[in-house]
């Protein structure tokens, strides 16, 4: 087995769900080391670009090559070559529609821009995101004056109580009209992006579009957007925390989060 790539989903995986934008030491170090042989590292995570990007500048990928996937694998950037090389997106007139309908459920709406955030409020879901993004956030009224280049995918944002009541309305409002599919990806966010999308997809197309083959490829995730991952890579991984659906593809089975279990992956990736 020769593997070239290695495929990281961010949060549950190489660090706590919602750790912030760096992983510990150990865990920087052993990418590095990971790139010092060769190996490609894709980073695949539902954050927005802005949450993974301090990440991969941490462990060098903009020396090494490497590339992000982000945004539920709807946007993809090359590190070595500092350049986006799709974005699967939302239009913009859908989104200022899909905005007005938030608004009038009493929940807060985003727009993800490369400069910023353009959003409605600065609600429950936003704080708390905006710990594992480099991000500003554009508070406004008037989304039309401030977005202007291509958005990878929208979110929604209260607290807890609002969204469970917002979100079965908003995914059948949604969905019946336009392209896009509604995630509940916290208790406090939604994600909103376009319809087909996903980690699996988003991975086929970046990996096509850069000639790399899971057959040559590992990964390692938790949740049950990362197991179609690690079903098609040659080597998959998941944590003791990971889904009964990572669980049942995985190879391997790391410890958990908590005692940086991915280290365990990426020393028998060393070995293999």
């Amino acid at each position: 087995m020769h593997i070239k790539t290695v495929i990281c989903d961010i949060d549950g995986t190489l660090m706590a769900p919602g750790g912030g934008l760096y992983v510990s030491e150990q865990v920087k170090q052993k990418m590095i080391d990971l790139q010092e042989k060769g190996i490609l590292i894709i980073l695949a995570s539902a954050r927005i670009f802005q949450g993974v990007l301090p990440l991969a500048y941490q462990i060098e990928m903009d020396k090494y090559g490497g590339y992000i996937l982000s945004s539920n694998g709807t946007y993809a950037y090359d590190m070595k070559h500092k350049k986006m090389l799709f974005c699967e997106g939302i239009q913009k007139e859908d989104a200022f529609e899909m905005w007005n309908l938030c608004r009038k459920e009493g929940v807060d709406f985003g727009i993800a821009q490369p400069s910023c955030m353009v959003a409605s409020g600065f609600s429950t879901g936003f704080y708390q995101d905006h710990f594992n993004c480099d991000i500003d956030f554009m508070i406004t009224t008037r989304p039309q004056e401030h977005v202007d280049k291509e958005i990878s995918k929208c979110m929604v944002s209260s607290n807890k109580e609002k969204i469970d009541i917002a979100y079965p309305v908003l995914k059948e409002n949604i969905e019946s009209k336009y392209p896009y599919v509604v995630v509940r990806s916290t208790d406090t966010v939604l994600d909103i992006v376009k319809k087909g999308c996903g980690k699996k997809e988003g991975l086929q197309k970046l990996m096509t579009s850069v000639h790399l083959s899971f057959d040559e490829a590992a990964a390692i995730g938790d949740g049950n957007s990362d197991a179609l991952m690690i079903q098609e890579s040659v080597f998959g991984a998941t944590l003791e925390n990971g889904s009964a659906l990572c669980k049942q593809y995985a190879d391997m089975i790391t410890p958990s989060y908590k005692e940086d279990g991915c280290l365990a992956f990426f020393e028998k990736i060393m070995d293999l």
